[in-house]
């Protein structure tokens, strides 16, 4: 944890950059997504484009008193909150599906958020005079609204972060436009991100998903990689995939069987292993039968 002081004169120096399964698991990942929001964003800087910058984006915003000029000098900045000489707000933009048959659901994630931030407020990494305000949006897990959300959130609400979208295909377009808001951008966290495009490089501008924070551990890649450890050690080189399009949708929403399987293809195309895709919803014969048809002689061993 950072010094108070310190953070003080960062929070309040003209405005504070951002360029830059429920349980106890789940909650000390959320407690480490606010300690990333409160001190590691001052730290960056976007500008991906340039404009002028809203008074609203400042998370402390001097409060005119009668007969009193604010300034924003760093050295009175203890007084001055103090002395209720300033509005203090960090504006959190959330965007999840309302539906509860995803994991992370608002109703599921909403209750965390608020132990989270009694964690953070407990160790006193914000000043207890900064109030956090938890906007949500339900995207439903659908891309247009994801990215209406995002710039309601950010055009309306004036939110400093963005946490989510839980769904792939409903993070894309909001992890791609964040870098254009404001001059600074606005981060995007999100524990989900499973397929490989979220996992390149995103350390500039040009970068597609550049301000794009992931928290979770595991990724497609990363299930790719096993399986070709699983292949090498056997010596195989021939792949049937059968694979729902949409099945898991609980974990990442539509098509997530389809992306688990495009991640899949691109590693086994680089690792020159045979693969053949086979959609199971569109099969119409039991599985017995569509396993003889596809697997057959071609895809099989003498044992």
């Amino acid at each position: 944890m950072i010094e108070q002081s310190i953070f003080l004169r960062q929070l309040f120096c003209c405005h504070w950059s951002r360029k830059r399964k429920p349980g106890k698991t789940f909650l000390h990942m959320v407690s480490t997504v606010l300690v990333i929001i409160t001190l590691m964003l001052p730290t960056a800087r976007g500008e991906c484009r340039r404009q002028d910058t809203r008074q609203c984006e400042a998370i402390c915003v001097p409060v005119a008193t009668e007969g009193n000029v604010m300034k924003n000098n760093s050295t009175s900045v203890s007084t001055q909150l103090e002395t209720n000489q300033w509005k203090c707000e960090l504006r959190i933009i959330v965007i999840l599906p309302a539906n509860t048959s995803i994991e992370a659901s608002s109703p599921r994630v909403h209750p965390v958020l608020l132990k989270a931030e009694d964690y953070i407020r407990a160790q006193q990494i914000i000043p207890s005079s900064v109030a956090i305000r938890w906007i949500f949006y339900d995207d439903k897990c659908d891309q247009a609204r994801a990215t209406v959300s995002a710039m309601d959130g950010t055009g309306r609400d004036c939110g400093h972060v963005i946490l989510g979208p839980a769904c792939d295909l409903s993070l894309a377009p909001v992890a791609r436009i964040g870098r254009f808001i404001y001059n600074d951008g606005v981060p995007v966290i999100t524990g989900a991100g499973y397929t490989f495009d979220f996992e390149q490089n995103k350390t500039r501008c040009e970068d597609e998903f550049y301000l794009l924070i992931r928290t979770g551990w595991l990724s497609f890649q990363r299930i790719a990689y096993f399986m070709i450890d699983l292949l090498r050690h056997f010596k195989w080189n021939r792949v049937v995939y059968f694979y729902e399009r949409h099945g898991y949708y609980n974990v990442a929403g539509p098509q997530t069987g389809h992306l688990v399987l495009s991640t899949i293809a691109e590693f086994f195309r680089r690792e020159n292993i045979t693969y053949l895709p086979f959609s199971t919803d569109s099969t119409r014969t039991n599985f017995t039968e569509s396993l003889k048809e596809k697997v057959g002689l071609s895809h099989s061993s003498k044992y």
